[in-house]
């Protein structure tokens, strides 16, 4: 009740589109003014000076004090953006998940934001191509190698945790502290978090 059609905000840089957001308006008058609402159903932004003007527009709608924003990433700079950063609460859930279906094509088509060489010893049931002991060396940002080997393994894990890990949201050296990976070689683990992980948290803002 009271709510707009959805509107459009686009942000543009020499007259070509940068990022857009969805979102609609809700007018309500509480005691002491104005109390309107926004709900951002949908926001991208090709670089961080784009999600500040976003974010600064949709923040200074006239007659609001709410907006409400749902499936962000981890990182995104919405609540430093505020002048108050207690003034805004952020809730965590889970709304992306992957599923390594071939091992070695998934863990070379992506690259690694620290030098790697490590050997995996990765369970799966479902899939018993996947299982084994994989050598996955790569320089930082450059192209993997992968491939099957004998060699002793450095880390022992599950296909569902070496999923978690792989977009670079979720860390191998917090998974190993919650008994999900184990480090068979003293040392190996740390170097391998560090290479796991990506400079900007993954988000999958479309729902399916």
């Amino acid at each position: 009740h009271g709510s707009e059609e959805q509107r459009i905000l686009v942000v543009e840089r020499a007259g070509e589109p940068v990022g857009y957001a969805l979102f609609r308006r809700k007018s309500t008058w509480g005691p002491a003014g104005p109390d309107g609402s926004v709900e951002v159903t949908e926001a991208v932004a090709s670089d961080p000076a784009v999600a500040h003007v976003l974010w600064s527009r949709l923040l200074d709608l006239d007659l609001t004090t709410e907006l409400t924003s749902g499936n962000l990433a981890l990182d995104d700079p919405l609540l430093d953006l505020l002048l108050d950063v207690r003034s805004g609460r952020a809730t965590s859930k889970d709304n992306l998940w992957a599923r390594i279906i071939d091992l070695p094509a998934a863990l070379s088509g992506r690259q690694y934001q620290a030098p790697v060489d490590v050997v995996l010893d990765v369970t799966d049931a479902l899939l018993p191509d996947n299982a084994g002991r994989w050598h996955l060396a790569a320089p930082a940002f450059g192209p993997a190698a992968v491939e099957r080997t004998d060699a002793d393994a450095d880390l022992a894990l599950d296909v569902r945790e070496l999923g978690a890990a792989y977009l670079g949201g979720t860390s191998l050296a917090a998974l190993a502290a919650a008994g999900q990976v184990t480090e068979l070689r003293a040392g190996a683990l740390l170097p391998a978090a560090a290479a796991f992980g990506w400079p900007v948290a993954p988000l999958a803002n479309w729902v399916f």
